[in-house]
């Protein structure tokens, strides 16, 4: 490298990439954890990736590291893994560095150690910590610069930028992240653009500035709110524009190239002097700005004059903590009779799930039937169907309304943002709905793409930390509500996952995300089952489970579930009985008998059953009154209504 980057940046603009991680999903890389696997996995794709944005005009490449630090890798089992990936990451973008035939600069990603959707920050000596750690292998891989980007917090920015001092004498470029709040761009902890550059004054970073979140034009106004500034030069790398989702459920950007570099320009007359792309940016957009900017003479050394600022938005003023609201001992509400008594006593509780394509009247008819076979609770499940059906809290409602007993529901964080489900959860608490089960959820089968990816920004288990936040008070970004929720919590587990071990930690993290209780996938053989319950037991873990039980309704059904329908285990005995019975007409009350012997031989493991039914071929009030029979025989009142 002939020039340093700090020097090179003084001199004259410098043009970043743009998006490596959905770049990398539009080129086909796909990894079942996070993106920046594939800096292991697939390196050929990265390296196309870096020199496609090179041969489009980028002066600086950044690393396919976001997210790369220990405490997010963790999350997915890859926390072995930090150095080895943050060094490939660092290596492959030095690489096409190195094969530019011109100057180039390589940024190491950096991201804050607090994953998204989590309130609480990681412990502020464990994210400096995974910091140094990430800017070791970064360093070793031959960055020539940190880049700290999407940093929701000030005092997590600062923090990170003293972390990297301690292992490394790199230039840094400090970035936060705003969200637009009725017109004044702020932090999730309420910080104005002019307060992240005052925090980051004596920091000693080589720029400031901001990226992601908003698009071109909301990214401007957070520039000028930044600037003129008489300490570091600003940067700006702003996503493509606002996402959504088409038919085929892939993300879309919208904006486009030369809107994209209009705004380039209006950066550096800001006072900008690195400009990049976000989120959805592509080389397309990153050429429509080198174009632009060889019309600029800041392009070629000249530092443009900023413009006029505007002025600095208020800081949002954050009310006293509320208190969590107490739960109802026996009063009455959804969620708050039969399933706050189980809670307490741990009666042996039946409960009926309703899911499935129908209508809602058809859904009231089904619950009815079922809780005249005794069941205490409506279990209310998302169905995996593209069959236009009613949203699983508008049933919820509809059969709170009209049936006399509790209604719980099933929340998953499929397809939906983590602002759309806190709105969801605010929704749902001032609609009546008290006991939700959290879960990561599935996208439908598509006839066309029959294996395809979901869109999860949160997994369940963070899920269940947002309503777990709720319930204390502070939404999503750690900011105090007016009102705590006063939700009870559960969720679910997957005894016939193919690791067990992993299993067992996943239904530990849920219970110490907050989960009261837990909810089991189907089953059809107990060892499983009963293998999660003592790992429960033996961490010291009380909470009350529940085991999903259906019932069988003829061979062709457990020969589905046994080799088509991952994580569910069908004993050979259970497929044999089945074979035997056919498919007949009396096929469905081998099954039942099946569901019951059961039932009855894990009363005494669990708290209780959601019973299940498929099909006309059982009627739900025979179902739920022979598995009600069944898990009599524990000791405990079997179901308890309101």
């Amino acid at each position: 490298m002939s020039e340093a980057f700090a020097d090179a940046l003084a001199r004259r603009v410098l043009l970043c990439d743009g998006a490596m991680g959905t770049l990398a999903r539009a080129s086909g890389g796909r990894v079942e954890g996070p993106g920046v696997e594939l800096c292991v996995v697939a390196p050929e794709l990265v390296t196309a990736l870096h020199e496609r944005y090179l041969a489009a005009g980028a002066d600086v490449l950044q690393t396919h590291t976001f997210g790369a630090s220990r405490p997010r890798l963790e999350r997915h089992g890859l926390a072995r893994r930090t150095h080895e990936i943050n060094l490939a990451g660092a290596r492959l973008a030095a690489a096409a560095r190195d094969g530019a035939g011109r100057p180039a600069w390589v940024a190491g990603s950096v991201s804050p150690a607090t994953p998204p959707g989590q309130g609480t920050p990681v412990d502020a000596a464990r994210a400096a910590a995974a910091v140094r750690e990430q800017v070791e292998a970064l360093a070793e891989g031959g960055v020539d610069v940190v880049l700290l980007e999407t940093f929701s917090r000030a005092d997590e920015l600062v923090a990170a930028v003293r972390a990297v001092r301690e292992v490394s004498d790199l230039p840094v470029v400090a970035q936060a992240t705003f969200v637009d709040e009725d017109g004044t761009p702020l932090t999730a902890t309420g910080e104005s653009p002019a307060d992240v550059v005052a925090r980051l004054a004596d920091a000693g970073v080589v720029a400031v500035g901001s990226n992601c979140t908003l698009g071109p034009q909301g990214l401007l106004d957070v520039v000028r709110r930044m600037g003129p500034t008489d300490g570091p030069p600003l940067s700006a790398q702003p996503n493509a524009g606002l996402p959504h989702v088409v038919a085929d459920r892939s993300v879309r950007f919208a904006g486009d190239a030369e809107h994209f570099a209009r705004y380039v320009l209006r950066y550096v007359e800001a006072g900008a002097r690195l400009v990049g792309g976000c989120c959805g940016t592509t080389p397309q957009d990153i050429a429509a700005a080198a174009t632009a900017l060889t019309t600029h003479d800041a392009w070629s050394g000249h530092r443009g004059e900023p413009v006029e600022s505007l002025p600095t938005g208020p800081v949002r003023v954050v009310g006293p903590v509320a208190e969590p609201a107490p739960h109802d001992e026996d009063g009455p509400g959804p969620g708050r009779g039969a399933v706050d008594r189980w809670l307490r006593r741990r009666d042996f509780l039946v409960a009926a799930e309703v899911a499935g394509a129908g209508t809602p009247d058809e859904h009231l008819a089904r619950a009815r039937r079922a809780v005249a076979g005794g069941a205490g609770v409506l279990w209310v499940s998302r169905p995996r169907t593209r069959r236009g059906t009613t949203t699983p809290a508008g049933l919820a409602r509809h059969l709170h309304d009209r049936v006399e007993v509790d209604t719980a529901l099933t929340v998953t964080s499929w397809q939906t943002s983590l602002l759309a489900l806190q709105a969801d959860l605010l929704g749902l608490h001032a609609l009546g709905l008290r006991t939700l089960v959290c879960e990561t959820g599935n996208p439908p089968v598509h006839a066309e793409q029959a294996v395809r990816d979901g869109v999860w920004e949160v997994d369940g288990p963070e899920l269940l930390e947002l309503a777990a936040g709720l319930n204390r008070g502070v939404d999503a970004d750690g900011v105090e509500l007016g009102e705590a929720t006063a939700f009870r919590l559960g969720a679910r587990f997957t005894p016939g996952s193919d690791d067990l071990a992993h299993e067992i930690e996943r239904a530990l993290a849920k219970v110490a995300a907050g989960a009261e209780f837990l909810v089991s996938r189907p089953v059809f053989e107990l060892d499983r089952l009963g293998a999660i319950v003592d790992a429960l037991r033996a961490a010291g873990h009380a909470v009350p489970v529940l085991a999903s039980v259906g019932a069988l309704t003829g061979y062709r059904h457990a020969e589905h579930l046994r080799h088509e329908v991952p994580d569910v285990v069908v004993p050979d005995a259970v497929v044999d009985t089945m074979r035997a019975a056919g498919d007949g007409p009396e096929a469905a009350r081998t099954g039942l008998a099946l569901a019951a012997d059961l039932v009855a031989g894990a009363r005494d493991a669990v708290d209780g059953v959601v019973v299940r039914w498929s099909g006309p071929a059982l009627d739900p009030a025979t179902a739920v009154a022979r598995l009600r029979a069944a898990g009599a025989g524990s000791g405990r009142p079997a179901g308890v209504r309101r």
